[in-house]
Formats: structure tokens, sequence, C-alpha cells
């Protein structure tokens, strides 16, 4: 190839770099301004880093993709040099022709080509065919207006400065430009505090405080939740206005933002938001004893235990110990000693624990018939919060003789039901003791758990009234002989039908009592509930004496008579069906046909304006406070708000569509709640149809 062919040939590609320059800077401008419009649109880029990266990013790749779609051949640079400088007279493109048919650097005419289109490339440059300074002016100001984006996030004073307002309005309306949102966790659960810019639904853990800054233009901005209304605060900040206020995140509900016009003149409208709020409470903590997790029978005094316990908590775990109770005594007579156990605590992390301790019991000096109550018992940070315990599980070092042979009708808990009632009066005194330096709420707490121990321990002795209670003969008498004088007063209460019912009597004194303590303990009113207490613990004892046993078998009157079982004639047999009495009316039902009615009048207006706006939000509160966790409901709501958005842009179409999606959400879920349909009573005539079909078909001489 001869030299004037080479410099015509690095002419073209000259000239082919410059192309895919300005392609590559076109591309890199429409890759930075799709980031401006993502920004000014409030993508949640978090940070300004990361929507700096995003922007980069959208950048290179629009100029990478533009660069790889500009790459033409050489026969078409020739013609956009022709078409760009006419005075080349056709030289260039004949000359790349001649390139292209790889003619002879010999040939005669080719050369005299190659070497005019060479004389013509050299009084040519690159950048005067195509010039670059319009695609590097225009991806500078993409660059431009996207840092301003990134300073508008940056410096929230800028948001009242942008052109690109979300809400534009006329001079006598009320606007609300953005929502900041930091929720800040409660101290004990040491989380870091979330930001959150115009949220449609803030998630927030109990106890948490909720800090709205409002900016926009209003008179006035009442924040409104399911607790009330207030008006909050006002504070300028340079160009703008923001009005703040705190909201405590104590339960499910919503908080409904709304900015009053600055005028009562023509054009004057208010602005509102709505924006739901879900809050997650702290459980308590889950705590077990995973070994040896059951009841055992020590061989003796100085056995030890190997406990192993398993906390959890969702946030974070306090303490966790091992706690135990002594009981030692006999008949009516028990005493109780408690303490703690010292544990050595594996943590794997934050909220999971897990303990282990080798507990030697001869420290307790246990003697014969005593037993140990252990349980696991975990806290977490939160303030005031009730400790959990695990099940309770008993060691018992039994005494001599201690298990009844097989066969015996004594009932072997029977010393534990008083217990169980000296352990509710214990708890009870030690209330009334320690009630000085207590506030009212642990007093009633504490009272609480007390009379919910007492019905616990009623209901034992409710569901033992259904045997039979009956006197034993003195266990010390000798049986060969007859004690004429116990005889006779025998005789005499058999005679007035007294001996049958001393121990039924003695439980259902006892029964009562324990129901005026719980109804005591309810009230709080601990003084009158422990007299009432010792009254039923007295007539346990007496119930529950050595000479008293329990007959858990039916009486002769209560067996049932099996032969009679599905006997007799079905002929006659007629249900008898009255008028059905007309269900109430379910509140939640009721309100939320009201809400549909109107939110379908509400998709039949004409116009979507301001006061459409204003009733798509006023009806998306009204349907969070029929059930604010509800998250079906949570969605309608939601949709509802961005119909009221729609609405403000006048967008009528995407304000169409968001109210019947509402409606049609809100109608699946009403028809969640509806009954089925009654099936049609039958006759008299059918029921007498079925029945002596069922004698008909039942074989002769037994049951069907």
């Amino acid at each position: 190839m001869s030299p004037d062919a080479k410099e015509l040939r690095a002419f073209l590609d000259r000239v082919g770099r410059q192309l895919r320059l300005i392609a590559g800077a076109h591309g890199a401008a429409f890759g930075l301004g799709l980031a401006v419009i993502a920004t000014l649109a409030g993508w949640p880029f978090a940070t300004v880093g990361r929507a700096g990266a995003v922007g980069i990013a959208l950048g290179a790749f629009g100029c990478i993709i533009s660069i790889l779609l500009t790459r033409p051949a050489a026969p078409a640079l020739a013609a956009y040099v022709e078409r760009r400088v006419p005075q080349c007279r056709n030289v260039v493109v004949t000359g790349t022709e001649l390139l292209s048919l790889n003619t002879s650097a010999n040939d005669y005419v080719a050369s005299l080509v190659w070497r005019d289109a060479a004389r013509t490339a050299r009084t040519l440059t690159a950048s005067r065919i195509a010039s670059a300074r319009r695609a590097l002016t225009v991806l500078g100001i993409a660059a431009a207006i996207f840092a301003l984006a990134l300073a508008r996030m940056a410096n929230p004073a800028l948001a009242a400065l942008a052109p690109l307002a979300r809400h534009s309005a006329t001079a006598g309306a009320a606007t609300i430009d953005r929502i900041d949102v930091i929720v800040t966790p409660p101290p004990y659960a040491s989380l870091p505090p979330t930001t959150l810019h115009d949220p449609q639904r803030i998630d927030a853990l109990a106890g948490s405080t909720v800090n709205l800054s409002v900016r926009g233009r209003a008179a006035a901005v009442t924040i409104e939740t399911l607790n009330g209304t207030r008006i909050a605060a006002t504070q300028r900040n340079g160009a703008y206005t923001a009005y703040t206020a705190n909201v405590a995140a104590d339960g499910d509900g919503y908080i409904a933002i709304q900015a009053t016009a600055p005028s009562t003149g023509a054009g004057a409208t208010n602005a509102r938001r709505l924006i739901g709020l879900s809050v997650t409470p702290d459980n308590a903590p889950r705590v077990r004893i995973t070994a040896p997790a059951k009841d055992i029978t020590l061989s003796d005094a100085h056995t030890a235990l190997d406990i192993t316990a398993d906390a959890a908590d969702d946030i974070g775990l306090a303490t966790l110990r091992l706690r135990y109770t002594k009981v030692s005594g006999a008949d009516e007579r028990y005493t109780f000693v408690e303490g703690e156990v010292p544990l050595e605590i594996t943590r794997r992390d934050a909220r999971t624990w897990t303990a282990r301790v080798h507990w030697p019991l001869d420290s307790l000096a246990l003697a014969p018939g005593d037993m140990v109550v252990y349980r696991a018992v975990a806290t977490d940070h939160r303030p005031g919060s009730v400790a959990s315990e695990s099940d309770a599980y008993i060691a018992e070092l039994p005494a001599p003789g201690g298990n009844a042979a097989a066969g015996f009708s004594l009932d072997p808990t029977e010393d534990r039901y008083a217990v169980s009632q000296q352990m509710v009066i214990m708890k009870t005194e030690r209330l009334l003791a320690g009630k000085s330096g207590m506030s009212a709420d642990a007093i009633s707490s504490e009272a609480q758990d007390i009379a919910a121990e007492q019905r616990k321990v009623r209901a034992e002795f409710v569901f033992m009234m259904g045997g039979e209670v009956a006197d034993a003969p003195d266990p010390s008498s000798d049986m060969t002989s007859l004690n004429e004088t116990a005889e006779a007063e025998g005789e005499s209460d058999l005679a007035a039908g007294r001996m049958f019912n001393q121990g039924r009597v003695a439980l259902q004194t006892a029964i009562r009592a324990m129901s005026r303590a719980a109804t005591s303990l309810a009230t709080s009113n601990v003084a009158t509930a422990l007299p009432s207490e010792r009254e039923a613990l007295a007539q346990l004892e007496q119930a529950f004496s050595r000479t008293r046993i329990i007959l858990r078998a039916l009486t002769q009157q209560e067996q049932l008579d099996l032969t009679r079982r599905l006997s007799g004639s079905l002929t006659d047999v007629v249900r008898n069906s009255g008028p059905s009495a007309n269900p109430a009316a379910d509140p939640r039902v009721t309100a939320l046909r009201s809400t549909l009615a109107e939110i379908a009048s509400l998709s039949g207006g004409q116009n979507a304006n301001a006061s459409t706006a204003a009733a798509a939000s006023a009806l998306a509160q009204r349907v969070l406070t029929v059930d604010p966790s509800d998250a079906g409901l949570q969605a309608v709501a939601a949709t509802l708000d961005s119909a009221g958005t729609s609405a403000t842009h006048s967008d009528e179409a995407r304000t169409r569509a968001q109210l019947d999606r509402a409606a049609t959400s809100l109608a699946a879920l009403l028809r969640r709640n509806l009954l089925s349909a009654p099936s049609a009573p039958s006759g008299a005539t059918i029921d007498r149809l079925n029945g002596a079909l069922t004698d008909a078909l039942r074989p002769a001489g037994g049951a069907p």
C-alpha cells in the first residue's frame, strides 16, 4: 500500500474516533439525565454517596453503549466527510473505494487518486469535520444538573428552591412539599435511628419516638393520630418553613398530616397526607429448661442435678437465673425457702443464651419428704418488664413409705393442693409487706398475677368436685374393737345425712372462699383477700384430713345403662325448629361497607382535584381506624392515599384506577366476613320419613 493510501486510511480513522467521542458524550449525558430524574423524583438512594455512584454508573453505561453502537465503516466515514466538506469533490469517497478493492499500488490511476485524496486530507481536521463542542456542552450541563440534584439531596434547604418541586400550588393553596421522618427506638434497645423521606408507612418498635418534619406552605399543620390531634410546632430555617411534631409509637395506627391554607380566598385549598404506622411489640423473653426437663425422685439428699436452660429474646437478654423453692413440712405445716443457683452462661449473641450448672443439693439439707421446685427466669432490658419463667420442675426426696401401693384410692396429690393454697397465701403476705415501697401499677400487676394463681387452684378443686367424698375409719384405731361412743355419733351423723357430705361441704366452702379472694385480688384489695385465702386453706385441711378419702367412681345413681343406647323408635322423632334470631350487625362490616359506598361515589366524580384528594385521604384514615393492624386494610389505605396524591396532580385516569383497585380490594375483604346462605329447613314430614327409614334399615334385635 502506497504512503498516500495509508495517509487516507489514518485520516478516516481519526474521523471515526471523533464520531465515537461525540456519541459517548451524548450517551453519558443521557445516563446522567436519567439519574437526575430519579433523584428529583425521590428515588430511595438513602445517601448522597450512593446516589452519586448510581449517577456515575448510569453515565458510564450510556457512554459505553453509545460507543459500541457508533462504529461506522470506511465507506460511511468517507461519505460523511464528503457531506461535511463538499470541496473534496468525491476524491475521498473514490480513494476509499479503491482501498476496499485492494488495488495495487503500481496502478497509475489509483496512485493518482490516493495522492489527491491525501492532499485534501492534509487540509482537513477531524474536529472541523465533526465538532464535539456541542456534545461536550450537553454533557457538562447534565453533569451540572446532577450535581445540583445531589446538593439538593444533601441540603434540604435547597428543596424549597428547587424548580422541579413535585407539588405546584397556587398562591392561596396549602402545600406539603416534603416529609422527613426520624424513628428513634427506645434507649434500652440500643438500635440506631431510622430516617425516612415521604414514607407511606412507618415500622417502629414499641416505645419508639417518631419525629416528623413537614416542609411546605401552610398557615398551620395539624398531626392526627388515634390518640388525638395536635398542632405541629413551626420552625423557620432559611428559605423554608418546617413544621415539627413528635409521635409516640405505642400501637398500630396512622399519622394524618393536614396543612391549612394560608388564606381563605379563591383557590385556597388544604393539603393532606396519610402515613400508616405499624408498631412491633417487644416480646417477652422465651426461656425453658432443656435438661432434665422432668420431675425427678431423688435417691438421697446428696444428689447433684445437671441442669441446662435456654433463653432467647427478640432484641436482647439482660439476665438469666435459676431460682428454686425448697418445700419442707408435713400435714398442714409447711415452710418455704427460696434461693438462686449461680449459672455458667454461654452467650451465642445478645439475643440467645445457654446456661448450665452442676448443682449439688447438699447445701439444702433435704430431709425425707422435702421437695425442691426449680425454674429458669429471664429478663430483657425493657424497663418495667415482667420476668419470664420456664416450666417449673420438682425434685423430691420421698419419705419412707411415701409411695402408696397399687390399688389404694387415696389421692397422691392431696397435700399438694394445700401446698398450692399455702403458696397463694405466702405471696399475698409478701405483697402486703412490700406494698409501701411499690407503685400503684406494680401492686395492681402483682395482685392480678396472684389472682390468676388463685383461680387456677380453685379450678383444680372445681374439677375434683365431680367425685364423691366419704369418711373412712380412723386408721390408728384397732379394727377388731368397736368404739361404741364413736359408732353412736357416726350413726347420729348418718341419720342426719351429714357424714356423707362433710368432705364435700368443706370443699365447697373452700371454693367459695377462693372466689372471694380472687375477686378482691382482681380489684387490688389485697388486705381483704388474705382472710378469704386463709379460710380456704382451713377448709381444705378439714377436707383432706388423714381420715378422709376421695372416691373417684360414679355413684349407682350416676351409672349409665349402656343397654339402652340407641334404642327406641325414631319414627315420630321431629326436630324442634323455631324462628332464628336476627344476628347483631358487626360494627367492622358496617363501617367498611359505608366506606366502600363512599369510594364508589368518589370514583364516579367528574374531576380529580384537591377536594377529591382530601376525600380520598379521609377515606384512607377511616379504613385504618377500623383495624390499624390488618394488613389488607393497610394496603387499601395505601392505595387510597396514592389516589389522593394522583388527584392532587389532576391525573384523572390514574386516580380512577387507584380508586377502583381500592374498592375491589375492600370488597374482597368484606366478602370473607359474609356467612354462607342458610339451608332450607326441612319439614316435619321429611323428618318422620327419615326416622322411619332409619328404623327400617336397623338390624333386627340390635342397635344400628
